[in-house]
């Protein structure tokens, strides 16, 4: 047997990570989920990575790593885009966010 089957015949690789996407409509519980999950999580001696894809929430109820409020800001996308409505005008706009990065 070669030394490096040796040395990793009894060593475990780490287990790959969970990624979890959650959407839905508006009012389904996709926050609440989130919620639940991210404080069973901590509780589990386990922190999540957690990205905000919402520019339009007022308030997260826990943290996020990532929130695209720091980047989009819906007010003034609807105000650039007065007719595409508010899902379109944030494509439109970060459709050009990432074609100028």
């Amino acid at each position: 047997m070669a030394a490096a089957e040796v040395a990793g015949a009894g060593a475990e690789s780490p287990a790959p990570p969970v990624c979890v996407l959650v959407l839905g409509m508006a009012g389904s519980g996709k926050t609440t989920l989130v919620q639940r999950l991210t404080a069973h999580l901590h509780s589990q001696k386990s922190s999540p990575y957690v990205i905000n894809l919402d520019p339009a929430v007022h308030e997260l109820p826990f943290p996020a790593n990532i929130d695209i409020r720091d980047t989009v800001k819906y007010k003034e996308v609807m105000k650039q885009y007065p007719f595409f409505g508010l899902k379109y005008s944030l494509y439109t706009q970060l459709l050009q966010m990432h074609t100028t990065i």
